[in-house]
């Protein structure tokens, strides 16, 4: 995939920034409601998908079908390949980035494009 060169905008940096300053994972409809300024789900889509491309977010698809983003910690543009657990609460519904690891198998005869990785259970605030 070919990444197209693209100036920081101030929609950029604030998606940046309000991805920056939460613990879990964030959908474009949450991002959209903590945006200090007017900004359509469209454009906040197109953004995700920038920075997707360039390797600086990634996303994990919840049990709603919803996708949920989070900033990339050295993913690197080749970042489809993800090895780290999702965890997904029932309770209240946030998606959080989890620091475990997982081998990804070599399957002879498939290519593997891309991964993900979702638990679904209770959190700790939730259990309280």
């Amino acid at each position: 995939m070919e990444v197209k060169k693209t100036r920081n905008t101030e929609k950029q940096n604030l998606v940046k920034d309000i991805l920056s300053k939460t613990e879990h994972t964030m959908s474009a409809e949450d991002i959209m409601a903590a945006m200090p300024i007017k900004v359509n789900k469209t454009t906040i889509y197109r953004i995700l998908d920038r920075f997707a491309a360039k390797g600086e977010v990634h996303f994990v698809t919840g049990k709603n079908g919803k996708a949920y983003y989070a900033l990339c910690n050295g993913c690197g543009v080749s970042h489809d390949i993800h090895n780290h657990i999702h965890f997904e609460c029932q309770e209240c519904q946030e998606v959080t980035c989890l620091p475990n690891k997982l081998s990804i198998p070599n399957l002879e005869g498939f290519t593997i494009n891309e991964t993900q990785f979702l638990i679904i259970g209770v959190c700790n605030k939730c259990k309280a």
